[in-house]
């Protein structure tokens, strides 16, 4: 209330000096523009100042008015195209998942220009006219998509690889990988997809390098990588013990560089075996044996004991009676035990042992090495008939053909 008292009073008093001013002179305004002259009093030419001022203050606010009233229509047909981009999009995603590939290309082309995100339509779009089998659109949407933005480079490439290993373009493919794993060298997808290539192309000192990474990024359990990696180590033992001038220390350098859980699988032990063996390392594979069923009884190792003469074949043989002291059901430990002791000239326990493993469950194996252990020992009716169950355990029983008489002997 007191500062409105002050505003009035001051207002009156510059109202009345005003008033007293204009009453002493109006005073005079000459304006000269080339042949225009305007003569005026102040007073008059300040009035028609401000209300030239008020008139550009309308006009001024009439245009934001107007250009605002543009913006929001401009806007709003924006949003609408916008919207319907994206259901359209979405249509085409659609179709895309449910297998209808030409229209999902065609949904996906027709809104990737008022799209939130082009990048994903022209990548989808190229997806589809791959499996439509239209390559070249393929690769023209692919371009698309790294035209409408510059940083794509990596997930167009990603694309174009997984393209090209889904159509067995697994050269094409490996070329691709690599230069995008040297644009990201750490891109997970990349490493997952590197391995794929050199896995269907078989280049397994290729792949190697890449198994800590792998692993790092747990990788290795994907469905499309799962037993890569012990694929990876069969084949690499294969590898060492195929080439030329390939020794037993060579094999054996190998698997020490073989992570602990993948020596522990039971199918590389096998194949570590076999190579092992026909590199001539039957020693070392008879230690290697013996100290993993000394840990971990896995009985398709004993297919491996006594197929070479043993180093100390009695002090074997004893090995063996302590596993059968726990294990005597074990057809293929009594066949193991059986060899050994051939190898130790213990006749009568071979054969007991051999007899053990028939009647436990006779194989073609154990009917052969029964059939040579009974031809040895003068049986050789009961070796023929043996080596004809063998015969029929592995080619299955012969039809009941009429044969011809046999001639008697002149």
């Amino acid at each position: 209330m007191r500062r409105l008292v002050i505003l009035l009073v001051l207002g009156l008093l510059l109202g009345a000096a005003l008033v007293n001013q204009m009453e002493q002179g109006a005073g005079y305004v000459y304006i000269s523009l080339g042949d225009v002259v305007i003569e005026t009093s102040v007073w008059f030419a300040v009035l028609a100042w401000l209300l030239a001022w008020g008139l550009l203050v309308l006009v001024l606010a009439a245009l934001r008015r107007i250009l605002g009233t543009h913006r929001v229509v401009s806007g709003w047909l924006g949003q609408r195209k916008s919207r319907n981009a994206t259901a359209l999009t979405n249509r085409g995603l659609i179709n895309f998942i449910e297998g209808n590939w030409a229209n999902a290309r065609k949904q996906l082309l027709r809104s990737a220009r008022y799209s939130e995100a082009p990048l994903l339509n022209h990548l989808i779009a190229a997806r589809a006219s791959f499996r439509m089998g239209d390559v070249e659109e393929a690769k023209r949407q692919l371009g698309e998509a790294e035209s409408v933005e510059a940083e794509a480079g990596i997930a167009v490439e990603l694309t174009q690889a997984e393209l090209q290993l889904s159509a067995g373009n697994y050269e094409q493919a490996l070329a691709t990988l690599v230069r995008a794993r040297g644009n990201a060298a750490k891109h997970p997808h990349v490493l997952s997809l590197l391995a794929r290539a050199h896995r269907q192309l078989g280049d397994w000192d290729a792949l190697r390098p890449l198994l800590p990474e792998l692993h790092k990024y747990g990788l290795l359990e994907d469905a499309g990588l799962r037993g890569l990696e012990g694929e990876l180590w069969q084949a690499l033992l294969q590898s060492v013990a195929s080439k030329p001038g390939a020794s037993v220390s060579d094999l054996e350098t190998l698997w020490r560089g073989i992570p602990l859980a993948q020596r522990d699988q039971l199918s590389l032990r096998v194949i570590y075996l076999r190579m092992l063996i026909d590199l001539g390392g039957h020693s070392e594979a008879e230690k290697q044996i013996i100290a993993w069923l000394n840990k971990d009884w896995q009985v398709e190792l004993l297919g491996f004991l006594g197929r070479s003469s043993p180093d100390n074949p009695r002090k074997l043989l004893k090995k063996v009676k302590k596993w059968l002291e726990a294990n005597a059901q074990d057809g293929p430990l009594l066949l193991a035990a059986a060899r050994v002791a051939l190898y130790a000239e213990e006749w009568d326990a071979a054969g007991q042992w051999l007899e053990a493993a028939y009647q436990r469950g006779a194989t073609a194996e154990i009917c052969c090495e029964l059939a040579r252990f009974c031809a040895a020992r003068g049986d050789q009716p009961r070796a023929d008939q043996l080596l004809a169950e063998a015969a029929a355990l592995c080619v299955g029983p012969l039809p009941d053909v009429p044969l011809p008489e046999a001639k008697a002997a002149q």
